[in-house]
């Protein structure tokens, strides 16, 4: 398969706030090279909604503008930011204070702070960046997924596809 153009991810404005305050500015990412199933062929969709950053983008978009006090999706990004504060400090990216603050804004977070943001990576400046995921951690064995540990701010673009409705 040829690569790419560009990568997408979905990631919250909360996570996003954290790595470029905290993690000098280094993004932890899932990406696909689609946006959207429906740019892959029916006959070659392989790609469950988990992976999909137009669909994530749609879920954590309504979760986060609802008002859903009990989201899944919320809580497990809470619980994978909390994680992330762990590795960051066992790594001497932060300090043990650090992690205690950023537990502390990630428990005290409000819905709208896990608005969603849509990050457009071009493959080529992050092509030796990028691990493929072991098809045992794919969300479908063949689906394209990879991920990116530390990807500079100035590596890739973001789009809110729903400015303006925080009034932030």
């Amino acid at each position: 398969m040829p690569e790419p153009l560009l990568l997408y991810s979905t990631n919250t404005w909360l996570a996003y706030m954290i790595a470029q305050t905290f993690y000098r500015g280094e993004h932890y990412v899932w990406c696909s090279p689609y946006f959207n199933a429906l740019a892959v062929a029916p006959a070659e969709r392989t790609i469950p909604p988990s992976s999909v950053p137009g669909k994530l983008y749609r879920q954590f978009y309504d979760d986060a503008f609802s008002g859903e006090r009990h989201s899944d999706r919320i809580r497990l990004n809470r619980a994978g930011l909390r994680r992330g504060a762990v590795f960051k400090e066992r790594a001497g990216v932060i300090t043990e204070d650090q992690r205690l603050e950023i537990n502390a804004i990630v428990a005290r977070a409000q819905n709208i702070d896990f608005r969603p943001l849509v990050y457009v990576i071009p493959f080529a400046p992050v092509r030796d960046m990028i691990t493929e995921v072991p098809v045992g951690e794919r969300s479908h064995p063949l689906s394209r997924e990879c991920r990116i540990e530390r990807l500079p701010r100035s590596h890739f673009d973001i789009i809110d596809l729903h400015e303006g409705q925080t009034g932030l």
